[in-house]
């Protein structure tokens, strides 16, 4: 093939037509910080999905608090006052925790993700595009519904649980 995308070395373009023809915008970034970003960019990736992953696991230890609260209030039969008043604030006190933890956790997300279109901007045009195929409004939008879904989560849960003990404070 004699166009200009099969070519042995993809660093340097034989034929390039309309916008591919524009290989870098960036020219004065040299080949170790080109790596030093992408290690970077790598990096902010792995952070984000740690994050992310943290998040789950905060709603999973909230809700298994929620469960294990409500199964000893049944097991005691919500006959110790003093017990149910102290699971009542711990759930609270825990609710407000992992709703804390969860936003801390969604900043941090946002700032690896300023970072990484901070790095982007100085990638090669190729890369750009194929990083611009996913939407970053779109991408954003479902976070925050994500984050607005897990803190009503945690809010109704926490409710829902306080409900099952205020009748017997």
């Amino acid at each position: 093939m004699a166009d200009g995308l099969s070519r042995a070395d993809p660093q340097k373009p034989k034929h390039m037509h309309g916008a591919a023809a524009h290989h870098d915008s960036h020219r004065d970034i040299d080949s170790d910080t080109r790596q030093e970003f992408l290690f970077l960019y790598t990096d902010a990736s792995a952070n984000i999905r740690f994050a992310k992953a943290q998040q789950w696991r905060t709603l999973i230890y909230f809700s298994a608090l929620c469960v294990g609260v409500v199964a000893v209030g049944v097991w005691l039969r919500w006959g110790d006052v003093s017990l149910v008043r102290f699971l009542f604030y711990l759930v609270w006190v825990f609710s407000l925790a992992t709703v804390g933890t969860i936003l801390m956790l969604q900043s941090w997300q946002s700032s690896e993700a300023k970072k990484q279109a901070f790095m982007r901007a100085h990638f090669d045009e190729l890369t750009r595009s194929a990083l611009a195929q996913k939407s970053r409004f779109t991408s954003d939008v479902h976070r925050y519904i994500m984050l607005g879904f897990m803190l009503f989560y945690v809010e109704m849960a926490t409710f829902a649980v306080s409900r099952m003990l205020w009748p017997h404070f």
